[in-house]
């Protein structure tokens, strides 16, 4: 889905170039997760390791963004800054109940950040720079432009078909949607 709908510019890349790393953490042990992520984002601050890591928790409150959001934000305050990994790598959140603040639970912009577990995206601070650099140094650009699709589908699809599209379902129309946005384009 992220990649069908060009939703996030770090995404594609790795995958096609077999660089993706998918790591599963079973449980809902803020120690056993928060050790697999801590992992992975070390790893990934090492020049020599390309690509990006997606740590996924399917266990790790789904039902609860906050208490998922506050490991992030443990991770990211305390974590990293031990370990001197700001810089480096960042934590992209993605929640099945993700709500940015001020949006409301059922704010359309809130699907950009919604996936089907909770999951913490590892970039590399220089792949996420290239990236922003490709966008004239505005990374905002790839949020509004998500949000301007997700807008788009609400409005001809409706919110319950929106749904099923980010979950991977095909919907008669979509792919004739996103041939006419600027910017999308059909993926393999």
């Amino acid at each position: 889905v992220v990649i069908g709908l060009n939703l996030c510019p770090f995404a594609e890349k790795p995958l096609r170039q077999n660089q993706l790393k998918v790591i599963v953490v079973r449980g809902d042990d803020d120690e056993t997760v928060a050790a697999a992520v801590v992992y992975e984002l070390i790893s990934r601050s090492d020049e020599k390791q390309d690509g990006t890591t997606v740590v996924v928790a399917p266990e790790f409150y789904p039902d609860d963004f906050e208490r998922y959001m506050d490991l992030v934000q443990y991770i990211e305050d305390d974590v990293m800054e031990e370990h001197d990994l700001h810089g480096l790598v960042q934590i992209a959140p993605f929640h099945p109940k993700f709500a940015f603040a001020g949006s409301g639970e059922d704010g359309i912009d809130n699907y950009t950040n919604r996936s089907p577990f909770p999951m913490f995206h590892i970039l590399r601070e220089n792949e996420v720079g290239m990236a922003v650099d490709k966008l004239g140094g505005d990374a905002s650009k790839v949020w509004q432009r998500n949000v301007d699709l997700l807008e788009g589908m609400d409005k001809k699809f409706g919110r319950d078909d929106v749904k099923k599209i980010m979950r991977g379902e095909s919907l008669d129309g979509l792919k004739e949607m996103l041939r006419d946005i600027r910017g999308y384009s059909e993926k393999p």
